[in-house]
């Protein structure tokens, strides 16, 4: 029953999702810990008439590494990348590459050998994306931000003259697909995010958070994080990093989640796309429309977020005000 279950949700993504057609080549790339879904999603692909390439790496060592070059040569040698891996590689160059190169990507984070069984994956994908693509255009039309929330969050950011992004879980050939984590976001103007942004969603990597954990922010890079355990183990992922000019420290997105059918998993795809949710990320956004390069992308959920933009509410008490 179980392997029933991935098969329905492994066609939705390799038929719906990526769009995979009779005679198209599609490379499946998986980690060493993620290697288990792929005959699943060849299997799937084979049904299709198209051609399934598995290719299997060893994980990369965080969110946004980049990738072996042989891997990323290959992306841009078929028609769809399906990439279910331990580490996030959407905000690598491999990835922006093969795009360019005409391959639509889909990519499933912290995949696991159960991920085809989430509950995002039942999300009406279709009937979804008009609202997904309004939000991003609701975006891109704004010039700043505000961020509230009970429990003590207050930013704002610019976003004036940056362009919104429709994360609809469709495969394409311009931006970032990741399956069920459906989103609407942006790319905020470097150097402009100030104030508090308490986190009581998830981090990737540390889990979901029992302690909030309190970002300061000042001229867009956060100078202090502070909590509980939560906040010393995110604190000392970034430390770790040794980025040049603590690059990995800036303000480097913000994202609001549209599917009603996630739950927080502690899983990236899920925790993001969790509808009434926002996420701030620290680090890298060169690939989605900023100028940060740094080594790593690491997103920060908020749940109960109201949020304004021009002074008008967008989100509230999980709420969309679609004007």
């Amino acid at each position: 029953m179980k392997e029933a279950l991935m098969y329905q949700s492994a066609t939705s993504l390799v038929k719906i999702l990526a769009g995979v057609k009779e005679g198209e080549t599609v490379l499946i790339l998986t980690d060493f810990l993620t290697d288990s879904i792929a005959k699943i999603l060849a299997s799937v692909t084979c049904t299709l008439g198209a051609e399934p390439i598995t290719m299997s790496m060893l994980p990369r060592k965080g969110h946004g590494d980049a990738l072996p070059e042989v891997v990323a040569a290959a992306m841009k040698e078929v028609d769809v990348v399906i990439a279910p891996t331990t580490f996030n590689i959407a905000h690598t160059r491999a990835r922006q590459e093969a795009q360019k190169a005409g391959a639509r990507v889909l990519i499933l984070p912290e995949s696991h050998d159960n991920i085809l069984l989430s509950k995002g994956l039942r999300a009406d994908f279709i009937e979804l994306k008009p609202k997904v693509e309004r939000v991003a255009n609701l975006l891109t039309d704004g010039s700043s931000v505000a961020i509230r929330t009970e429990k003590g969050t207050n930013l704002t950011l610019s976003i004036r003259g940056r362009e919104g992004r429709a994360l609809t879980g469709f495969a394409n050939t311009r931006d970032i697909s990741a399956a069920h984590c459906i989103e609407s976001s942006i790319a905020p103007v470097e150097g402009t995010a100030e104030g508090i942004l308490v986190v009581d969603g998830s981090i990737p990597g540390i889990g979901l958070i029992q302690t909030p954990v309190i970002v300061e922010i000042k001229q867009g890079k956060a100078i202090s994080i502070s909590g509980g355990p939560e906040a010393d183990a995110f604190r000392h992922v970034l430390e770790q990093k040794n980025d040049e000019q603590d690059s990995i420290f800036q303000v480097g997105e913000f994202g609001i989640g549209m599917n009603p059918e996630c739950e927080l998993e502690n899983s990236m795809l899920s925790d993001e796309g969790v509808f009434g949710t926002i996420h701030i990320a620290l680090g890298t956004n060169a690939y989605i429309g900023g100028t940060v390069k740094a080594k790593g992308h690491y997103d920060m959920v908020v749940r109960d977020a109201t949020v304004e933009i021009d002074g008008k509410i967008l989100l509230q008490n999980n709420d969309l005000f679609l004007r």
